[in-house]
């Protein structure tokens, strides 16, 4: 039995030696597109926000008072580019609106209102559209304690809230321009490419 000449066995090293160098470098490439892609996956969780908005009707001290506000669960920063609350489907864009719709207050009314219409009382609120939030950070949009005189009105938008009737949503995005659109319901916000300002957008 006749062997390979030399020239013929020096040609099939080569291309064994050749396939090799390509496997193996496909092989990297793969493991180091696989590797990007982690890093990239850790980078964005590391920097994930997550909006939710918070209600309460007392403090710890027990006193009667209406508060909402969003927190950012995440744990990355949230720039909240526009923050949105409806009554009834329809927006609102203050919280003088909000009382209006639910509870009967004049918009028109002048401050301070707990002269000029002691049935509603007065109020804190808050922005939350164009600012960001830390990761654990929450920012208070409205804070109504109850008194004798606005009883009536403060349960009335208590109950309206409790029933649904009273509903937030923010469009915001992360450090790197991930952005989501969100309505507070549920752990899954939508994408989004971009956060497109609304027809109503909601300043205190």
């Amino acid at each position: 039995m006749s062997e390979l000449p030399i020239r013929a066995r020096r040609h099939w090293i080569e291309y064994v030696a050749t396939a090799a160098a390509l496997l193996i470098s496909a092989i990297s490439l793969w493991v180091a597109i696989r590797t990007e892609d982690a890093n990239t996956k850790m980078v964005a969780a590391a920097s994930w926000p997550f909006l939710q908005v918070a209600t309460s009707d007392s403090d710890g001290a027990g006193r009667d008072i209406l508060k909402f506000d969003v927190v950012n669960a995440g744990v990355g920063p949230a720039l909240v580019e526009y923050f949105e609350v409806t009554f009834d489907g329809k927006p609102l864009a203050s919280s003088n609106e909000m009382l209006a719709r639910c509870c009967g207050f004049d918009p028109g009314t002048a401050r301070p209102i707990v002269e000029h219409a002691p049935q509603i009382g007065t109020w804190i609120e808050g922005n939350v559209g164009g600012t960001i939030l830390r990761a654990g950070e929450d920012r208070v949009f409205f804070n109504w304690p109850r008194t004798a005189a606005n009883g009536k009105a403060w349960l009335a938008l208590r109950d309206a809230a409790a029933g649904g009737r009273l509903r937030a949503r923010a469009c915001y995005c992360s450090v790197f321009n991930e952005c989501w659109q969100g309505a507070y319901e549920g752990l899954h916000p939508a994408p989004v490419d971009r956060c497109v300002a609304p027809k109503v957008a909601y300043y205190e």
